[in-house]
């Protein structure tokens, strides 16, 4: 017919975990008597879609169009349990009670997530080293939760929201093609993010950490207008650097601790919108193959900065994370069988923190190091084998301790485990 290239497909995919963990504690002033503990965390994901894309070509005296079009459909059911007892062996007694919660427990209801999108592109060649990028995209968001006895038991107060959302985002991009290997190129885009269903809709109650995740059912879609300007380079060395600015309205910030609860004294937590936010930053990867060394090693390095403000209250936002580095060197052998890499990692100190509610413990700069192996045993069968951390460091992620209080006594628990090993085998038929 009129396209010049035509595509559909259908897809489904099913996801399922089930995390278990076996404890045995021996008996501990001020624990007494020994117990045995056994937890679970299952999380299920079966997703059902279908895109069809449909592409034109033209040539004109104004220059060559590839125009796209393009529809995108899915549908998740989404679903959650934790599961846990504790058995003394010296009295024989079974509960389902840890830690305060009344096992099993739901952190949020089960959901059906659908998603829609409808988007044209035209990629316009005016010029032989020009290129004119104009799309529009339209989405859809559905959010529609199935509480059942068990997540009602656990939150008995608590009415699961419903979500339906659309948006129109435009996007404009420009590149022009300096020679063989170097493209400038310069983007604007508007952006938009529904609410997580998990933060519309959570509810996740740690009594003996005296802690709690509450939803909040007004959160509101995140919009944004992002600009974006950059090199990608390739030949000896290849890569990309840019640099790029956002500025968002109802920017959705996870995991804000509230403070403590004036009547419980529990610290609660919830996810909320930002009126008015702006987000700066610049990244860098490359990617180097010394001629003057075998043709088996490759060096790269990552490079991220970011910087963001709520611009309604003066105030630096607290998901943010902190600069981050990352270098390594590779050898892999001739036939692609096997490799070895060490990898650094450095990361910044979280300097600025949002202390208006809650002094935030803040987490300082570190610096590891990972020696990694990977082997193809078959074409299907590969060992990966790795010694991480070899300096042994004490340090905490942002992302982990994020929202804890400076001062708080269980800090130790997110720090991360010094030297350690791990071993996988990974099988793809």
């Amino acid at each position: 017919g009129p396209f010049t290239q035509a595509e559909w497909r259908v897809f489904w995919q099913e996801t399922n975990r089930d995390q278990r963990t076996e404890e045995s504690r021996r008996a501990a002033s001020p624990r007494t008597p020994a117990v045995d503990i056994e937890r679970s965390f299952e999380y299920s994901d079966s997703t059902l879609g279908g895109e069809v894309t449909l592409a034109t070509e033209s040539a004109g005296e104004h220059g060559t169009h590839r125009t796209v079009f393009g529809l995108e459909a899915q549908s998740s059911a989404v679903s959650e349990m934790r599961r846990g007892s504790q058995y003394t062996p010296s009295t024989g007694a079974l509960t389902t009670v840890l830690l305060g919660e009344s096992m099993p427990v739901r952190d949020f209801p089960d959901s059906r997530v659908t998603t829609l999108g409808l988007y044209a592109q035209d990629d316009w060649r005016p010029a032989p080293q020009w290129s004119v990028i104009p799309a529009l995209r339209v989405d859809g968001y559905w959010l529609d939760p199935s509480p059942d006895a068990i997540y009602r038991q656990d939150n008995p107060t608590q009415q699961p929201v419903s979500i339906q959302e659309w948006s129109v985002s435009p996007k404009l991009g420009l590149s022009r093609r300096l020679d063989d290997g170097n493209t400038l190129f310069a983007q604007y885009a508007h952006g938009f993010r529904a609410p997580p269903h998990e933060d519309v809709n959570i509810g996740l109650d740690l009594p003996q950490f005296n802690t709690r995740a509450i939803p909040n059912p007004d959160l509101k879609s995140e919009n944004s207008d992002s600009i974006e300007l950059g090199l990608r380079f390739s030949g000896t060395v290849g890569g990309t650097v840019s640099v790029y600015g956002s500025r968002y309205t109802d920017f959705i910030e996870s995991k804000v601790n509230l403070g403590r609860d004036p009547v419980t004294g529990t610290t609660l937590f919830q996810s909320q919108n930002v009126a008015e936010a702006r987000i700066v930053g610049a990244e860098a990867s490359l990617a180097w193959h010394p001629a003057a060394t075998p043709n088996g090693l490759t060096l790269r390095g990552a490079a991220g900065w970011t910087r963001g403000d709520d611009t309604v209250r003066d105030r630096p936002l607290n998901s943010i994370e902190p600069w981050r580095l990352v270098a390594s060197a590779e050898y892999a052998g001739a036939d692609g069988r096997w490799g070895v890499e060490l990898t650094s990692i450095l990361v910044g100190a979280k300097d600025r923190t949002d202390d208006s509610t809650v002094v935030q413990a803040r987490t300082g700069g570190f610096a590891t190091f990972d020696l990694t192996l990977r082997y193809a045993l078959t074409k299907s069968l590969r060992l990966n084998a790795g010694v991480f951390n070899l300096a042994d460091r004490a340090y905490m992620e942002w992302s982990d301790v994020r929202g804890r209080p400076a001062g708080d006594p269980l800090l130790e628990l997110y720090r991360r485990p010094g030297r350690n090993v791990a071993v996988t085998l990974t099988w793809a038929p």
